[in-house]
């Protein structure tokens, strides 16, 4: 009976020292927690702060850079309200902040991805220091396609050609501006503005998805307008090709979403046979009669 005690009394004390072992060990690890959480605070703390400071310094150095400049950006504004028959107005206004008396100011453009020719235009002083050019061009209406591939595990890819790379550097407009005074030709810093809006300002973007299965493909078509005066695609009808022979066509067929008011239209044609040399083109008809065509699947 006595050792049974002892037993007892030792399985006792062991059981209370380890209560307070783990007791102690719990509370040391919620300290550790506490402080990790802490530390991790603090570094973020310290790491907005730093992003803060630099990115006051950026400005600051971009606010000095532009006082010592002599010469502002040169903005570019379009009026939408005058753009017709694919013909639009850019207009740029800059401030010239050094200017001698008799210099000649003169805004330079090329339009392109390349920049190697540039044409010149005498720029108009509206007011003192105040400059304006007034450039009226012609572009291409078009819609902006975009074409997706989805494989059967949600993978989605988007290729871009090197032709449709090209065409993008087509969308853009170089300019710069010099200043000439008896022999000394100040010039500013090359400035890039983008098109592509413009272009399909009018037939909005279309956005075609191939969903890949095994020996079926899923067409979907979304027609995005710009606006509520913008064309929007009537018809869609997928074009089969094998190699370079048209071999037939199926039209999509329309789905009627609520809530869009109006300003997306949705189409889609399921279990499109896979073949041998396929090709598969996408063909819109819009409100207006206007047609195009886009490569989508090959």
């Amino acid at each position: 009976m006595g050792i049974d005690r002892y037993i007892r009394i030792f399985v006792v004390l062991a059981l209370a020292g380890s209560l307070v072992l783990n007791f102690t060990l719990l509370f040391k690890v919620n300290q550790l927690e506490e402080q990790a959480g802490y530390i991790s605070g603090l570094q973020q703390d310290i790491s907005y702060r730093v992003e803060n400071q630099a990115s006051v310094v950026y400005n600051a150095l971009e606010e000095f850079k532009n006082e010592q400049s002599w010469i502002s950006t040169i903005s570019m504004q379009i009026d939408n309200k005058k753009i017709k028959d694919g013909e639009a107005i850019a207009t740029f206004n800059w401030q010239v902040k050094e200017l001698q008396n008799n210099s000649m100011v003169e805004f330079h453009y090329s339009f392109g991805g390349d920049g190697e020719v540039y044409t010149s235009l005498p720029a108009e002083e509206v007011q003192n220091g105040l400059f304006q050019v007034m450039l009226p061009f012609e572009f291409e209406k078009e819609p902006q396609w975009r074409i997706g591939q989805i494989t059967s595990d949600s993978y989605y890819s988007e290729e871009v050609s090197e032709k449709e790379a090209i065409e993008g550097l087509q969308n853009t407009i170089n300019f710069y501006v010099t200043i000439s005074h008896d022999d000394l030709v100040k010039s500013s810093e090359i400035q890039q503005e983008f098109l592509e809006d413009l272009r399909s300002s009018f037939y909005g973007s279309i956005q075609t998805d191939v969903h890949l299965f095994n020996s079926k493909l899923d067409i979907t078509l979304i027609n995005y307008l710009v606006d509520d005066k913008s064309m929007y695609v009537e018809k869609a009808i997928l074009l089969k090709y094998k190699g370079n022979t048209l071999i037939g066509e199926e039209e999509l067929q329309g789905i009627e979403e609520n809530g869009s008011e109006n300003m997306e239209r949705f189409f889609h044609l399921n279990q499109v046979d896979k073949y041998e040399d396929i090709r598969l083109v996408m063909k819109v008809i819009y409100s207006n009669g206007e047609t195009f065509e886009k490569e989508i699947y090959q």
